[in-house]
């Protein structure tokens, strides 16, 4: 009976299981594997060519059993004999390979290794493989443990652990170690669209310009890359003291910059300072009817002819009848004018600085929070120096600028001349425009007026008022304004005032 036992194991079907992490593992190949394997069996008196391999090709071993393509095909098919090259090509987990030793033994199978250190079909060898098992897992997560110190060193000394650079920043090589720096092309396509995107592009156009998707440049552009800094985890990454950010590399943009970066940005999404679209007609919601008051709408006749019209229905005018007599009041009273610009002079905006002060007190005062008494002295000095940091930042702060009138050497008419619609359209608006359309019995169907409303301004203010000092809100010199406007600083301008006849 021990004979016919012993024959009818012999015949049962055989598995060899193979696995590989990473392909480029030479030194457990699946070849390799392969090898051994054929060496066991023929050692135990089976024939190789009767074995089925299942293979796991860049699976991990800490991989669920199920999860794996080759060792669920394997227990599907419920083989009597099982041999891989060593224990951790079953698994790198107790729990997973003691699965597989109670799934063996629930279906009369023999789990073995090719270095004899498994064999199932005994105590002592479920014992020895039970122990070996957590060997590997500990193995395993000595590895992880190791790799994961080794990354936490690396960026501590402002060092680059691993993968590509980030974009603007190339890896250098520097006694031994890999650090970042700046890539001089890269950076400039950088600062060429942050350029643009602060004087009035969107961050899709933006994007565009640096080779990278809209998402992609909206991630770099809110973190703390650019700054030459890092998020962890989404944690800062920061000295030992936990307050003062790791420079990995050379800042690409200044923590001003980056600000208006992002004021730009909030503006976008919350539809501050979002210029007219050009479809808009010139005098949009500066013309009303006379009935109910209501903004007259842009629109187009049944012959497609643009229109203004009442959303009530009350009146209706051609949009060129309407823009022509605005234009010739605007030209009649303003046109002789000479045209002048404010620029903005002087200044000095600290609020990006005495933010990141801010941040740093947040942080330390965390840190303060936590500490024992031996730690409490070192971050109480910090404390004071940080103080002492943002008392110079308040005292030099002074974000008010001073305007200063400068003549372009034009005439409004001029001026005109060179803007389009929706600059045109900022004029009007800037100079006050009210437009009143009355029925068609009418000979003289529109009313046009300049200037505040006696209810958007004092009586006293109103009767001082010439109209030669109306204030005049004018394009950004970056998108309409003058071609030979010369913004202090590179600031658009502010606003534009029609100098005295």
């Amino acid at each position: 009976m021990d004979i016919l036992e012993h024959m009818m194991e012999r015949r049962a079907p055989l598995a060899i299981y193979l696995r590989l992490s990473r392909e480029s593992d030479d030194s457990a190949s699946l070849q390799t594997q392969r090898d051994f394997a054929h060496r066991w069996l023929l050692a135990h008196g089976y024939d190789p060519v009767d074995a089925v391999e299942y293979i796991d090709a860049g699976v991990s071993g800490s991989k669920p059993l199920e999860a794996r393509k080759g060792m669920a095909a394997l227990m599907a098919a419920r083989p009597g004999v099982i041999v891989a090259w060593k224990l951790d090509r079953f698994a790198r987990s107790v729990s997973e390979f003691l699965r597989l030793v109670a799934w063996a033994e629930a279906h009369g199978a023999s789990i073995a290794t090719a270095d004899n250190a498994i064999d199932t079909t005994t105590p002592t060898g479920r014992m020895v493989a039970t122990v070996l098992a957590a060997l590997a897992e500990w193995e395993l997560d000595a590895i992880s443990s190791r790799i994961a110190d080794g990354h936490a060193t690396r960026r501590s000394q402002g060092r680059w652990s691993s993968g590509r650079p980030p974009f603007g920043y190339r890896i250098e090589r520097r006694d031994g170690a890999a650090y970042l720096a700046i890539d001089d092309d890269q950076a400039a396509k950088i600062r060429k669209a942050v350029a643009a995107l602060v004087n009035g592009s969107t961050v899709a156009a933006t994007a565009r310009m640096t080779g990278l998707s809209e998402p992609q440049w909206r991630r770099l552009l809110k973190s703390p890359t650019l700054r030459g800094q890092r998020v962890h985890n989404g944690e800062l990454v920061c000295e030992p003291d936990g307050i003062t950010p790791v420079k990995f590399a050379e800042e690409i943009l200044s923590a001003a910059e980056l600000l208006k970066v992002r004021e730009r940005m909030l503006a976008l999404a919350t539809g501050q300072d979002r210029a007219p679209r050009r479809a808009t007609p010139m005098c949009s919601e500066m013309a009303s009817c006379y009935r109910c008051s209501g903004k007259l709408n842009g629109g187009t006749s049944d012959k497609g002819v643009p229109l203004y019209r009442c959303k009530a229905g009350h009146v209706t005018i051609y949009a060129e009848a309407l823009d022509s007599r605005v234009e010739a009041e605007f030209l009649t009273t303003f046109g002789s004018c000479p045209e002048t610009v404010i620029r903005l002079e002087g200044g000095n905006d600290l609020s990006a600085e005495l933010l990141e002060a801010q941040e740093q007190a947040e942080r330390l005062a965390a840190r303060m929070a936590t500490a024992g008494p031996l730690m409490l002295g070192t971050l109480e000095s910090l404390a004071q120096d940080l103080e002492d940091t943002y008392t110079r930042l308040r005292d030099a702060h002074d974000p008010d600028v001073r305007e200063i009138q400068v003549a372009t050497g034009r005439t409004m008419a001029q001026a005109w001349e060179m803007y389009d619609v929706p600059a045109r359209s900022r004029l009007l608006a800037g100079m006050g425009l009210r437009v009143t359309l009355h029925p068609k019995q009418l000979a003289d169907r529109l009313t046009v007026a300049w200037g505040p409303t006696p209810e958007e301004a004092p009586q006293g203010e109103l009767d001082g008022l010439a109209l030669s000092e109306i204030p005049v809100a004018l394009p950004s010199s970056a998108t309409h304004g003058p071609p030979d406007s010369d913004p202090v600083a590179g600031r658009s301008h502010a606003r534009s005032w029609p100098g005295g006849a």
